[in-house]
């Protein structure tokens, strides 16, 4: 009886690892960091009422309400980047995501992966893994020739505009902003 009764709590406790996804998997933990923004804070800035005549300021308002969710999570742990990579696989196949691009050199390797959207140029889904190779300090436990390895995982779903997305990216500072510029310019051709 008590072993069938173990046998369910882990299966069960199983079944609710599987079915959470990288982001809450890892929402907690000190070797992450995590930004996440939710649809609700995306309908609210869509819902803020600015009275500008700066089109700059109304073209960025625009964009930042047409996405639904916006998570990334950036970790220089091997074991976490790994999973990482393992549930990018996952989703790609399980969304059925197409690779936009792929950038291999000294310094990272990146790939966008994308769901098309409701123009040419928009993507419903957008999904980047970065492997970041940056210079070692003393600090890093984990580095390979000198150097640390930085996984970088971002994720955007709404109706996005390629052509306007790498802007966000670069005012909110977030990782992978020259990518996006270099992914975008490839999506236009």
């Amino acid at each position: 009886m008590k072993k069938n009764i173990i046998l369910v709590v882990a299966l069960i406790a199983s079944f609710w690892s599987f079915g959470q996804s990288i982001f809450e998997r890892y929402a907690d933990n000190d070797e992450v960091t995590l930004v996440s923004i939710s649809p609700k804070m995306f309908k609210m800035l869509g819902q803020m009422s600015l009275s500008t005549d700066d089109p700059e300021a109304q073209e960025y308002l625009d964009m930042v309400t047409s996405i639904n969710n916006f998570k990334v999570l950036v970790s220089a742990n091997q074991e976490i980047s790994a999973d990482m990579l393992k549930w990018v696989n996952q989703q790609v196949s399980k969304e059925n995501l197409e690779e936009l691009m792929s950038i291999k050199d000294k310094e990272a390797d990146v790939t966008f992966y994308v769901k098309d959207g409701s123009k040419e140029d928009h993507v419903a889904q957008l999904l980047m893994y970065v492997n970041e190779i940056v210079a070692s300090t003393p600090e890093n436990s984990l580095n390979i020739n000198g150097r640390e390895i930085k996984a970088v995982l971002l994720l955007l779903e709404g109706d996005i505009d390629l052509n306007k997305i790498s802007k966000l990216t670069d005012q909110m500072d977030l990782p992978g902003g020259n990518q996006l510029r270099k992914a975008q310019q490839k999506k236009s051709l």
